[in-house]
């Protein structure tokens, strides 16, 4: 039987369900913002932040292994779902997530050029992955990863502007006035509409991440397994998770009692 792996703390079994959970609820995380005045993605920005301050710090202290192989998956799968996290009911907000939406990303790519120039060499010959059967890490396949990190760093470079755009347009956008009225009821508002439709959206949203991202979490598994990688929780990891679902799932405030409501003129 072969030894087992121990790697940094953070992506035990638990955290990495945590890590998918937290992409597939990006959908839903979206429409929350939507003239939303209280900060309902702030949770989402943090527990992102967080998650990649940690891959981070593993792979400039190569603590990572074979799990360095997934970064460069992650990156092209968090330059979309990220975006989730930029709405906002006003500009201040908006502004926040919308920079460090574009800051997280940056940093996640960072991280992915870090594991394969420094962590991924160690695994020639070694780190195995499934790519139409079992392979192993080699000089070859490294080159391919760079070319597939070149094209996951020019669409994370889109994405920042997109991030950036995005959050300043929605934060702009009014909630009686410029947003559908989805449900057909008269006692809500347009807004409080957009909003509603967040609770179905954790369901089906997920769905539809998942289709878009089940590869990389069978990827990841399999790296897991086939290498022998144990790695223990981060509970802070864990209770970031929880703020994010309750940031998420808490009424907006409204425009009255809006959270940094900004003055908008008439």
């Amino acid at each position: 039987m072969a030894d087992v792996v121990h790697i940094v703390d953070g992506f035990s079994l638990t955290n990495r369900w945590l890590l998918y959970t937290s992409f597939m609820l990006a959908p839903a995380q979206f429409i929350g913002g939507i003239a939303n005045n209280c900060p309902s993605n702030i949770g989402f920005l943090a527990y992102n932040w967080y998650t990649q301050v940690q891959w981070y710090q593993a792979c400039r202290a190569q603590e990572l292994h074979a799990l360095s192989l997934l970064p460069v998956h992650f990156n092209f799968i968090y330059a979309f779902s990220y975006l989730g996290g930029v709405t906002s009911g006003n500009i201040f907000m908006g502004l926040l997530l919308g920079l460090g939406t574009a800051g997280v990303m940056v940093l996640n790519t960072v991280s992915a050029w870090i594991a394969w120039s420094t962590n991924q060499r160690e695994g020639f010959g070694v780190y195995e992955f499934f790519f139409f059967g079992w392979r192993k890490l080699s000089p070859g396949w490294h080159k391919f990863i760079m070319v597939w990190m070149i094209g996951d760093s020019l669409t994370a470079l889109l994405c920042v502007v997109i991030a950036v755009g995005v959050a300043v347009y929605v934060a702009n956008l009014d909630g009686e006035d410029d947003l559908p009225e989805v449900l057909d009821v008269d006692w809500m508002s347009p807004g409080s509409q957009v909003q509603a439709l967040r609770y179905p959206m954790i369901v089906i949203g997920a769905a539809i991440m998942l289709l878009f991202g089940w590869p990389v979490i069978m990827w990841t598994e399999l790296i897991v397994a086939r290498n022998h990688i144990h790695s223990e929780t981060d509970w802070v990891a864990v209770w970031l998770f929880v703020a994010q679902i309750v940031t998420m799932i808490v009424p907006s405030c409204g425009t009255t009692l809006g959270c940094f409501r900004a003055a908008r003129g008439k």
